[in-house]
C-alpha cells in the first residue's frame, strides 16, 4: 500500500498542467486526455477521484534501486487509466494511444517495429466502426508506421 496514500493531494495541478490545453508542455497530454479517455479541465474530478483510489488503495513496486535508496510507485499506469471511462466513439482524426505493445513495420523502409503500450496516433481511416487505422508519427510529422496492417482488414 502507498504509505499515507489516503492523505494523497493532487492540488491544482491537473487543471494547471496535466488538462491544460494552453500549457506549453501540459497541452500535449491534454489533448490525449480528451482525445483517448474524454478526460478534460472541466471534468477533472473524474481523474482526480481515480488518482486519489490509486493511491489509497494500490500496490506499489519499487521502481528504481540506487543502492541508497528505493523509489517505489504504482506498478503500471493501465491499473490507473483503466478505472478512467472512455467516453463516446472514436471517430476519424481522433488522436489515440496503445493500449498493448503491437509489431509493425516502417513505412519507407519496411524493417519491423515494435510500437510500445502508451504510444499516440491518430486515427486516419475507420472500417465498420469497429476496426481503425492508426497513423504513428514523429516529431517531424512524418508517418513512420500504420496500423494495422492492410490484411488485417477484411
Amino acid at each position: 500500500m502507498v504509505i499515507y496514500g489516503d492523505r494523497a493531494d493532487v492540488g491544482t495541478k491537473l487543471e494547471d498542467y496535466v488538462l491544460n490545453m494552453l500549457h506549453r508542455e501540459g497541452r500535449h497530454k491534454a489533448r490525449v486526455f480528451e482525445a483517448v479517455l474524454g478526460v478534460t479541465a472541466e471534468n477533472a474530478d473524474v481523474l482526480r477521484r481515480a488518482l486519489l483510489e490509486a493511491a489509497a488503495s494500490a500496490e506499489v513496486e519499487t521502481q528504481r534501486d540506487t543502492g541508497f535508496s528505493a523509489r517505489r510507485g504504482l506498478p503500471s499506469a493501465h491499473h490507473l487509466l483503466y478505472r478512467v471511462t472512455m467516453v463516446g466513439e472514436i471517430h476519424i482524426h481522433d488522436v489515440v494511444a496503445l493500449l498493448e505493445d503491437a509489431r509493425a513495420r516502417h513505412c519507407e523502409t519496411d524493417r519491423p517495429l515494435v510500437l510500445r503500450r502508451g504510444q499516440v496516433g491518430t486515427v486516419v481511416m475507420t472500417y465498420d466502426g469497429t476496426v481503425f487505422e492508426v497513423e504513428f508519427a514523429g516529431k517531424d510529422g512524418r508517418a513512420y508506421s500504420v496500423l494495422p496492417p492492410d490484411d488485417a482488414v477484411a
